[in-house]
């Protein structure tokens, strides 16, 4: 019994260690960017202008990238974004849409109730504010005014979320092609966002693979 005991022990471990080795590498890529230090090193690799908000503008909507890395890792979990080029293309579309963190609301131009850190438009953040049990009672109380409801999505927790909200819950029949790892994926992913992939979003998108070693 005891040698058949441990030739089950043996198979179970020989056939654990087979399904492990299976698993995709995008779970340990994900593990690897929950990490707050190695987090905010790949921002900051991405976002070269957020290491210091001394010269913003508005410097109560700037954080930096060791700020926001926190923020950003538990938005990548909440929304299970787990392969590295949905991370990169977020934190490449969140660099290009915040000025590099800078902002949280639109201002040039201002436009009420545009904002968070994907710089969403008023009736996407009606409908993300709306998709969070937490803040039911206070969306209700808002009664549709945008900046009302901006001001509820502006604070950290889902500030830093509304990137990955809006891939999961708007963009899910591209993530496939943004899986890819391509310029192609990536335009289909801006034409998701419902804009143009001109160069200065390239550049962000390339610096981000290259962040994550894609």
């Amino acid at each position: 019994m005891v040698v058949a005991l441990l030739f089950r022990l043996i198979t179970f471990t020989l056939l654990y260690s087979g399904l492990a080795a299976a698993l995709p590498t995008t779970r340990t890529l994900h593990r690897f960017f929950r990490r707050e230090t190695t987090a905010a090193s790949i921002i900051g690799a991405i976002m070269h202008s957020s290491s210091s908000c001394n010269d913003a503008l508005y410097p109560d909507q700037c954080y930096t990238n060791v700020q926001a890395a926190p923020f950003l890792v538990a938005a990548m979990q909440t929304y299970h974004i787990y392969d590295a080029a949905e991370i990169a293309a977020v934190l490449a579309l969140t660099a290009y849409e915040s000025g590099d963190l800078q902002y949280r609301h639109s201002e040039f131009p201002v436009v009420a109730g545009k904002g968070t850190s994907n710089m969403q438009s008023p009736a996407y953040n009606q409908m993300y504010a709306s998709s969070i049990p937490t803040l039911a009672p206070a969306v209700a109380a808002a009664q549709g005014d945008p900046d009302t409801v901006l001001a509820l999505l502006t604070v950290d927790q889902y500030n830093f979320a509304s990137g990955a909200w809006f891939l999961t819950s708007q963009c899910a029949n591209i993530r496939q092609q943004l899986r890819a790892n391509t310029d192609a994926g990536f335009s289909a992913y801006m034409n998701c966002v419902g804009t143009t992939t001109n160069a200065d979003r390239l550049d962000y998108w390339h610096r981000a693979q290259a962040a994550f070693g894609l």
